[in-house]
């Protein structure tokens, strides 16, 4: 990636998958192999990603070369290249899987995966309110087309569910930026962020207002408690590997929510919003955590997983301390992964080709459910130590402790019921998908200082978003001397 500049790098996440699936869609003959090379490069861009968002450095990329608030402007900082890189870590995972297996016979499905990838990165990177809206549309469609590939009546009357909860998602989120903008004049981040907290005081109940719909939409996409019910009835019914796939879109919702909060937080926030929206990571937890005793099969336990992991993400996010949001940048990718694992052992287990992979499901459980070596054992370790330093969230602490025991149990007893299945053998490249995303998780273990010397990073650059502002709106367009 050394011919990319800083800024050029910054679109490589959402360009390259792009013309992935524009190629797959053009030449489906070759479709696998310019799926795997275009996956390839994604995943080197969001490495190099990593490597200069860890130097401090803030690259801004302004498509059209028009300066913001203006023009559409996309940053990649220490907190958002994390997210790429945890995203291209797991769909490059799944992806091989989905090779292995022969499970990309269908049409369309390497331009719908690279259409669902480019959303994600997207979401990730993008500086605005309305670009987010944009992402987040062409991240579910890839996630609609994905979901009903090879679908029955059941697959497909689960895709119906989430593709109506999504529009309803939509509208407010349109509803939101619209009153953001008539009451402020912007939709950019960073421009908000300066306008907000000179707002009239007969604008501001307009602007909670407008922010207040776009947490809602946000905890939506997050499942948080009282709205999760769609998630267990989507990712619990569609395909294993279509869910494996979708493990990132919850932690978009947290990731969204924590964007908005750090840049906006301190003008629209009195304590109440952050209070509500820790006792829904709570709720979501200890609701993830009943469903996991009540699950049997791997998909639905995996699925009780991923709504846990998102009540995590919502707790450590809005705690308010550094450790814990550094904890939770380390949990994110972790869990995101060992979900995924999770759910590529179904579907062996599905089609009876567990056989020689019963080692994987072990990992995958053991990944899933937090536990050494697992890195998501030292974040859950990490967030209590920075829970405990404080009397007023005891009651948190105590919560997590219970919910994680029960999603423990709960995976140990399906872990336990499919181990027992006799199956056929699963493929070389199946296994290698399963090494890939279980090493990844371990790899964090094995890296876990310099890691949480990144993570603390980007905490401590969310504590402070003034470089953030400064440098979206600092931004030059090529040619223009400032």
């Amino acid at each position: 990636m050394a011919f990319l500049s800083s800024a050029h790098l910054t679109i490589a996440p959402v360009a390259l998958p792009l013309l992935s699936a524009i190629l797959t869609l053009a030449l489906p003959r070759f479709g696998r192999t310019l799926s795997v090379l275009g996956a390839l490069a994604t995943l080197a861009a969001a490495m190099a990603l990593v490597t200069q968002a860890a130097s401090g450095n803030d690259a801004v990329y302004l498509l059209g070369n028009w300066q913001a608030p203006f023009g559409i402007a996309l940053l990649a900082d220490r907190l958002s290249a994390w997210a790429v890189l945890a995203t291209a870590w797991v769909l490059f995972g799944v992806l091989v899987f989905i090779v292995g297996g022969d499970q990309d016979r269908a049409a369309f499905t390497h331009p719908l995966f690279h259409v669902l990838w480019m959303g994600v990165n997207g979401a990730f990177l993008t500086a605005d309110v309305f670009n987010l809206f944009v992402f987040f549309e062409v991240m579910l469609v890839g996630s609609y087309g994905l979901a009903l590939l090879g679908a029955g009546p059941r697959e497909a009357a689960a895709t119906l569910r989430y593709v109506a909860i999504n529009l309803a998602g939509s509208a407010l989120f349109l509803i939101a930026a619209g009153l953001l903008y008539g009451v402020a004049g912007s939709l950019s981040f960073a421009d908000l962020a300066q306008r907000l907290p000179a707002l009239a005081p007969a604008d501001q109940p307009l602007a909670r207002a407008g922010a207040g719909l776009l947490a809602v939409v946000f905890l939506l996409k997050a499942a948080a408690l009282p709205l999760s019910a769609w998630l267990p009835q989507t990712y619990g019914r569609i395909s294993p590997v279509s869910a494996a796939a979708f493990t990132l879109l919850t932690k978009l919702g947290a990731y969204s929510l924590l964007r908005i909060t750090s840049l906006w937080g301190p003008a629209l926030d009195d304590g109440s919003f952050s209070n509500c929206v820790l006792l829904a990571g709570v709720g979501t937890m200890l609701l993830a955590g009943f469903g996991a005793l009540a699950s049997l099969s791997l998909t639905q336990v995996a699925t009780w997983g991923v709504l846990g992991s998102s009540g995590f993400l919502l707790i450590v996010f809005n705690v308010g301390s550094l450790q814990t949001l550094a904890a939770g940048l380390m949990y994110l990718p972790a869990s995101a992964a060992s979900a995924s694992a999770l759910y590529l052992v179904a579907d062996l287990h599905a089609r009876g080709r567990l056989g020689n992979a019963k080692l994987w499901l072990l990992a995958a459980a053991v990944c899933a459910g937090g536990l050494p070596p697992a890195a998501s054992f030292l974040a859950k370790i990490q967030a209590l130590h920075g829970l405990l330093a404080s009397s007023a969230f005891a009651w948190v602490t105590v919560a997590l402790l219970l919910a994680s025991l029960m999603l423990v149990i709960g995976f140990a007893r399906a872990g336990l019921r499919a181990a027992g299945a006799v199956g056929g053998p699963a493929h070389c490249v199946e296994r290698l998908a399963l090494l890939w995303l279980c090493g990844g998780v371990v790899a964090l273990t094995v890296f876990a200082a310099p890691v949480q010397r990144y993570a603390l990073a980007a905490a401590a650059g969310l504590a402070s978003p003034n470089a953030y502002v400064r440098a979206v709106l600092g931004a030059r367009p090529v040619g223009v001397m400032p």
